[in-house]
């Protein structure tokens, strides 16, 4: 089965800095939010979240050996206390990947459910349970170790955002960029999981450097949500055909194994990297007519791929 290449007139190789290009902090192809994003992601979760993985495994070789002597309710209690802790460390990992979100954001909306302090209360009962029923130790003591754990893990990772970030009540703008940013991040975040099932670096790389860029835009609408209106339409073909492509691509590069269509659907992130670059620098310059051409043009390109 042969591939079909994804390109054409107007998809230029490359990209030139003409005289009305933005300013720097603006067009700079590095100062986007994700890169700022992933960092903080790198040292919160990866380092400290992983840790909690690890501190409950003695629980189960607890288990294994209640079993042994014949203990089954100290066995039974050594697992459920697992479960929560890791249960709670798992939790934990989101959380800082939602607090991560949030703080990379100038306008965000709180997370809908409060993870981190669900993993603290999880990381108590689970110290308390394996205390009292695991450990025989007494009611009160078990208790107390419970919300000493519950205290440190409060302490040393935090609570979630509780507050909207730049959004009035009585705004339903920020509001309604809230949630278009939201829904993006989350096209975002599906885009950057269908890569990484490809396992190949240089695809990975080049995704990265797309939605790098996506967020950049994402950036520009929430310190001016007057371009809200134009980004979403944008976004959204944009999004719709990168998402749609790398679903394709996921599914089936392994049973084809063809090389011409690594390199079509490399040719196709290019198309829509250059098509984004123009898209965001017409968006910046408020260039209203040039952007709808190339919504269209997007379009038409995305359709014949369908077909």
């Amino acid at each position: 089965m042969s591939a079909r290449r994804y390109g054409g007139a107007h998809s230029p190789g490359t990209r030139e800095a003409g005289p009305g290009a933005p300013p720097v902090g603006q067009d700079a192809p590095r100062p986007w939010g994700g890169d700022r994003f992933r960092g903080r992601r790198a040292a919160s979760i990866d380092v400290r979240g992983m840790l909690l993985f690890v501190l409950p495994l003695p629980l189960l070789f607890a288990a294994f050996s209640d079993i042994a002597l014949g203990n089954v309710v100290a066995a039974v209690a050594d697992l459920a206390a697992l479960a929560l802790l890791l249960g709670g460390a798992w939790m934990l990992r989101e959380g800082q990947k939602a607090e991560a979100a949030f703080e990379a954001r100038s306008v965000a909306r709180r997370p809908a459910v409060p993870r981190k302090i669900i993993a603290a209360a999880a990381a108590g009962l689970g110290v308390a349970l394996a205390s009292y029923a695991g450990w025989g130790q007494g009611l009160p003591s078990a208790l107390g170790m419970g919300a000493l754990a519950t205290a440190s893990h409060l302490m040393a990772f935090g609570i979630d955002p509780l507050k909207n970030k730049g959004i009035d009540i009585a705004d339903s703008e920020a509001g309604r960029v809230a949630e278009a940013l939201d829904k993006a991040e989350a096209r975002l975040a599906e885009i950057t999981r269908l890569g990484h099932t490809i396992r190949d670096r240089e695809i990975e790389t080049r995704l990265d450097t797309l939605m790098s860029a996506v967020r950049g835009l994402l950036r520009q609408v929430e310190g001016d949500p007057r371009d809200l209106p134009r980004a979403r339409r944008y976004l959204s073909v944009y999004l719709t055909g990168a998402h749609e492509a790398t679903r394709k691509y996921a599914e089936t590069h392994e049973t084809l194994a063809d090389p011409a269509l690594r390199r079509d659907y490399l040719a196709l992130l290019g198309d829509l990297e250059t098509s984004f670059e123009r898209g965001r620098k017409m968006l910046l310059e408020n260039e209203r007519t040039d952007l709808e051409v190339e919504i269209e043009v997007l379009r038409e390109r995305l359709e014949q791929e369908q077909r």
